[in-house]
């Protein structure tokens, strides 16, 4: 069994550095819009989880099928979470566990599918080069997570000293996870998923920008 585990933060702290064009309840909406993307990308894999203790992005996660959970370790930083819901998860029964980000709404299920393959560790780096949208493990517990700075080299290191095969998988859409306003010119042009393009007309985007 695959398990993808999609870690979002709270809602009220959602998506800041787009403040200066959007408000807190707009910020929420398009958060919860890309989450429903990067759910409906996520369900290529067996079971899905969300973590996150928000009605709304709870009912957004079942709505497509996947399973909300909340944090099982609040309070201690996202890799504590992360790797105590791998714990989890490889108690259920998982040989596999792919983390992807909740902000990647030009994702796809080709691209997690791509990702979450073979044995070993499997990274699909950010645009920069440095980050890490998503991170298989197979076995779950092959490394632990080192998510927050250089992730990219941080996984490489863990990985190489537990010999376990590695694999970085560079995939463009992927790749571009929604940070900042410029991102969403990005994301518009690479092509984002169904709920998040809704979301941006809502919006009046991209008109509001000019």
């Amino acid at each position: 069994m695959k398990i993808c585990i999609v870690p979002m933060k709270p809602l009220e702290h959602a998506k800041a550095r787009l403040a200066p064009m959007l408000s807190p309840e707009q910020r929420r909406a398009l958060s919860l819009a890309m989450l429903t993307d990067v759910v409906r990308a996520a369900g290529a894999l067996d079971v899905v989880w969300v973590l996150n203790s928000d009605e709304d992005a709870a009912a957004v996660a079942r709505a497509d099928g996947a399973e909300p959970r909340p944090d099982p370790a609040p309070g201690e930083g996202l890799n504590a979470s992360l790797d105590a819901a791998t714990a989890i998860a490889i108690e259920e029964g998982a040989r596999g566990v792919l983390v992807l980000s909740a902000d990647c709404p030009a994702a796809t299920r080709a691209d997690v599918k791509a990702v979450a393959i073979g044995d070993g560790v499997v990274m699909a780096p950010d645009r920069y080069g440095t980050g890490t949208n998503a991170l298989w493990r197979s076995p779950p517990g092959a490394i632990e997570t080192s998510f927050g700075g250089n992730s990219r080299r941080a996984h490489t290191a863990l990985a190489h000293v537990a010999h376990v095969p590695f694999a970085i998988q560079p995939l463009p859409r992927l790749a571009l996870d929604v940070d900042r306003p410029s991102d969403l010119d990005d994301v518009l042009t690479l092509g984002p998923g169904d709920a998040t393009r809704a979301a941006l007309e809502a919006l009046g985007y991209p008109s509001r920008r000019r």
